[in-house]
This record gives C-alpha cells, structure tokens and sequence, in this order.
C-alpha cells in the first residue's frame, strides 16, 4: 500500500534530538515575545500635570487653580521680582514656585529652560500624606532603593527623565522629576 501526502523520513544519528530541540526553539520564541511585550516601569512623568516639556503657560494654567491667595505684592516687590526674572534668563532659565491647597503637595518649585518648557519640577508632599516609594514606581527596577531615598531613569524618545523620591522609611517627601535631555527639552 502507497502512503499518501508528504511523509517525513527519519533516519541519521539526530532523529530522537529533533523534537526536543524544536520545542526548546519554540519555548525561546515565546519568551523572548512575551518578554518585548512587558511596558516600562511605571514611574510618574508629572506631578498634578506639570511634566518634563510642560510651557510655563501650561504650568500656570493648571498650578495657578490650585495656588493659595497669593498677597498683594508691593511695587518694591515687583521690582525686585524683575529684576530676579532678569537675573535667572541670564542663567539660562527661569524658576517659579507656588504654595497649593487642597492637594497632597504643599509647594511645587520648577524650572523651564530660555523656551519657556519645564526641565526639573520638585514636589514637597504635605505632613501626613508621604508617598510609599513602591506607589512611585517598581523598587526593582529603581537604579537607587534605599529607606530614605528611591531613583528612577526613564528613557523616552526626547532623551528621558529622572524621578527621585527622597523621605524617611520608604515614604517620599520630596519627589522630583528632571529633564534627561542633553540639551534640555527645547
């Protein structure tokens, strides 16, 4: 009787490694595709909105909402105000901070590069709301992960962000999320 269809022949010394070989070549495959799905880790690329590239007027529009009563200022003041906005465009930036209400920061400082676009922001988290390092981001995955600090570096296509979470006992008091961008972000 004549076999129909394609029949494989086995003969030689590698006839019983073959299937095992295949399924270990298998198995590889499927690893190394599960492995490219996995996402980066998850770390904060803003805080209350403001991020890394964020315009000054971007920032104000959502950080203004949120300011407490800021007092009058004098003329005095604004003078002296002008004059420090002049001496930070010389420096090559300029840095601005806001007291808040109403949210788990009390105070948020930034600094946006001569375009006007964010290159650091740092929150200072109120009493009795500090942040676990673990809610920040993956500990293992951390580049630094010690109790009183915790460091991330984020690569993304603008050349990436750094976030440091410094506090006591794993609980952030301190978060701060700075440009990696050599240049900083134009």
């Amino acid at each position: 009787m004549k076999a129909s269809g394609f029949q494989l022949r086995r003969t030689g010394s590698l006839v019983g490694q073959v299937r095992p070989f295949l399924f270990l070549l298998v198995f590889l495959a499927a690893s190394v595709g599960s492995a490219q799905k996995v996402e980066r880790a998850r770390v904060p690329d803003s805080i209350l909105g403001v991020g890394i590239g964020t315009t000054l007027d971007q920032a104000h529009a959502k950080l203004d909402r949120l300011r407490t009563r800021k007092a009058r200022s004098t003329r005095e003041d604004s003078e002296e105000e002008a004059r420090e906005d002049q001496e930070q465009e010389r420096e090559g930036g300029r840095k601005e901070a806001w007291a808040l209400r109403a949210t788990n920061y009390a105070t948020v400082a930034l600094q946006v590069d001569r375009e006007g676009r964010v290159i650091w922001i740092t929150g200072f988290v109120r009493p009795g709301k500090e942040i676990p390092f673990a809610r920040l981001g993956n500990l293992t995955t951390a580049t630094v992960s010690t109790g009183t600090r915790a460091v991330w570096n984020v690569p993304t296509p603008s050349g990436g962000y750094r976030v440091i979470a410094k506090g006591q006992n794993g609980r952030a008091r301190i978060v701060s999320i700075l440009s990696l961008a050599n240049p900083p972000v134009e």
